[in-house]
This record gives structure tokens, sequence and C-alpha cells, in this order.
């Protein structure tokens, strides 16, 4: 049996976009739509008889309608061809109060034919063109999901408000404990007749982060040990939740994989591969591969250390250096506070004109005083120094008397310390 695995959509993400004005949609949108589209047809040329869905269709709790019906659209092309669809509720699927529908639930309020919602802990055989498998689902589990709660910083306990990190890491030691709990009972539940997949999302303890989310994950975010998932009751493990695709479980018993998402977010992903996971399943085996999504916008960054002679040359021939062509770009460079008269910003945006958008221009101007080479000696005393400092940033200039008056007293306490 062959598996389509994808994760990760984000329809919705608008960062580096614009109206398309032919369309009316904004060009990110378009993007998402277009990657999603391709891995499917890539899944559909394969002979895929079920896709799993990993979690994560919209970047938003509250998707606006337009939203989600580019995503419906694209699930359609595959259940329009007998293609049973599995989709799985992400965190960012979910909503923000207990009763509220989450973002996926259209699908099973219209019946649509051949989509399988999963939004709690279950597990259910699917009839595929190929034979029938077994889902064993785990969605990302809302807090309100844990038994209980507890005790606030507010009273219950009696401390106010000290004991909130501490509260912090309790509360995510139980959502874990919930999640072992559930995978306990998944596994009681499974029927070993037939080819099984875990279908989860959540974050694996060694997995990797893209560099992207390594900026926004939070350490209180609660985390599900490998050991829990590569289990031979699981004969192929497919998760969501980390943009960047890879197997936890080396020894294949079972694959443990994160698909990644089908395109780039941000700069922070700009060296991932993007696209979807194509397995051959059958009971007690999976082989799989990570298709690329060519389609997946690429982001280019280029940092320029323009000082010296000729700051033009310079930043124009790294710009030719790199393929910007339909690129999302980030010009940043550096430039002596004496030369910016050289810099000639029109002829950088039409060295950039081949990119899809310039993300931004950034200029760091070098003062002299930070060339200087008695610019931070033992000859200037601290707040000086800090003076000198200040001076070859633009941005503090309008902060010095702030921000001299606020060192003064770590200056002098430090000071002190050092002659007793």
């Amino acid at each position: 049996m062959r598996l389509m695995h994808f994760a990760d959509c984000h329809f919705g993400v608008e960062l580096y976009g614009r109206l398309d004005p032919a369309t009316g949609l904004n060009t990110r949108l378009i993007d998402f739509r277009n990657s999603l589209n391709a891995i499917i047809d890539a899944a559909i040329e394969a002979g895929v008889h079920i896709a799993l869905f990993a979690g994560d269709a919209y970047k938003s709790r509250d998707p606006s309608q337009t939203h989600q019906r580019e995503f419906a659209l694209c699930i359609r092309r595959l259940t329009e061809r007998g293609i049973p669809v599995a989709l799985l509720t992400g965190n960012h699927d979910l909503p923000g109060v207990k009763g509220r529908a989450h973002t996926l639930d259209i699908f099973k309020t219209l019946g649509a034919d051949r989509v399988f919602v999963f939004s709690q802990p279950d597990v259910q055989k699917i009839e595929t063109p190929g034979g029938t498998i077994q889902i064993a689902a785990l969605p990302t589990l809302m807090p309100s999901m844990v038994a209980a709660r507890e005790p606030t910083s507010t009273g219950e306990d009696g401390s106010n408000g000290s004991g909130s990190k501490m509260e912090a890491t309790s509360f995510r030691q139980r959502l874990e404990s919930q999640y072992l709990a559930y995978l306990n009972t998944l596994r009681e539940e499974i029927d070993r007749a037939y080819p099984t997949v875990l279908l989860g999302h959540f974050w694996v303890d060694r997995a990797m982060l893209s560099d992207w989310q390594a900026g926004y994950f939070s350490s209180n975010e609660p985390t599900v040990s490998l050991s829990n998932l590569a289990v031979r009751e699981f004969d192929y493990v497919a998760l969501g939740h980390i943009h960047h695709f890879q197997n936890l479980n080396p020894n294949n018993n079972p694959p443990v994989v994160y698909a990644g998402s089908p395109d780039r977010i941000d700069f922070g992903e700009s060296d991932d591969d993007k696209g979807f996971v194509l397995v051959d399943i059958e009971r007690g085996h999976a082989d799989f591969r990570h298709i690329k999504n060519p389609l997946a916008r690429q982001f280019q960054e280029i940092v320029v250390d323009a000082t010296g002679d000729d700051p033009m040359t310079t930043i124009l021939a790294a710009i030719e250096k790199v393929d910007i062509r339909d690129a999302i770009v980030r010009l940043a460079y550096r430039v002596d506070q004496e030369r910016q008269s050289l810099i000639r910003d029109r002829e950088i945006r039409d060295a950039l004109k081949e990119a899809h958008t310039i993300a931004g221009i950034q200029r760091q101007v070098r003062s002299k005083i930070s060339r200087r080479s008695d610019g931070l000696t033992e000859a200037r005393s601290t707040i000086e120094a800090l003076e000198a400092y200040i001076a070859t940033l633009e941005r503090l200039k309008p902060l010095k008397k702030e921000l001299v008056e606020l060192a003064m007293p770590l200056i002098e306490h430090v000071e002190r310390d050092s002659e007793m």
C-alpha cells in the first residue's frame, strides 16, 4: 500500500506577500496553494492509495473563508480520484476555547466524501484502493484535556506569583503524561492484522527544529519521547509540527518521520528541502522517501561587507553571485560613514529586480569612531567607552542620555567591588 504523508501547510501566512491583482489573493497564499497542488500532483502520479495529513492546515485557528476554500479545493483533487484523506488537527487548528469548532470541523460537518477527520485520540480502519489501513491518531492535545489543573498563582497554594515558572513546568509535565497515557491506550486498541500508522502532531524530544521554529518554540512546550513511538505496534509514524523533514529512528523499526512543510515560511527555512513523504507500507514494514517540491519559494539573504573604497561595486558583485530570480530576497550591507554618498539605492533595487519580493534592504554604517585604534582602550573611562560605542550605532544615538543614566549605577557598583 502506498501513502502520501504531508503536514504543516499553514494557509494564511502572508509574510513577505503582496496582493496579486489578477486573483485578488495574497501572493504567499498562492505560493502555499501551488506548493500543495504540486505535491498532490506528484502523489497522484506515484499512485498513492491514501493521503495522511499530520496537522496545521492554516496559520490561524480562525482561517478566512478564502483560506478554507483554497485548502478544500486542494484536498478535493485527491478525493475526486478515489483517494481517501485523513486529516489530523494540529496546534494551529485548535480553537482557543473548549466547545468551539476547530478548523477542520467543516469537512466532518459537510460529510465530505472520503475525508476522515481526527481531532481526538482514536484508532480507525480506512478502506483504500490498495486495501485496509489502520490509523492510530494522536492530535495536538488541548490544555483542557489535562485531567486536573495545578493551583493558580493567586490563591489555592497561597503564592504571590513567584511559583508561576514552576507551575508552567508542572503543567507541561502533566501534558506529557497525558500524551503517554493516550499512546498506551492507542497501542492496546490496535489490531495487528492490518498495517498501522501512528498519525501525530507534537514535538518529539530528539527532533531538530528549523531555524525559524527554533526562534519561537517555548521551553515549556510538551515533548514526547522517541522510545514511546518506536514500538512494534506501529509500522510507520507520520508526524507533523516540525517543519524540517527528518527520520528520528534510523533503524526504521518503525520509521519515525516528520514530513516537513510543503513550502518555506521565513528565511530561517531557506536551506530546508520542502515537499512530502512517499511511503510503501505493509504489515510489519515500511519504506519511505522524501519527495522535494520544486515550486517551494526560495529565500535568499545577502550579507555584504562593503567597507572599502568602492562599496557599490562590492554590493552589486555580491548580488550577482546569488540566484535571486523569483526568490524572496533580503539584503544587508555595511558601509563606511564617509562613503555613504557613493551608495545608489536605485541601482541596488534595479539589480534586485528579478526577485519575487525584496523583503528589505538594511544599511549598517561604520563610523570613524568605531575604526579608531584607540576607540576602546584602557585610557578611556567606562562611561567614555560606552559613549563612544553608542556613537557608532545610529539607532542608539537618540537614546544616549537615557542609556548613560541607566548605566551609571551599574558602573559605580562594579567599580566599588573592584576596589575592595
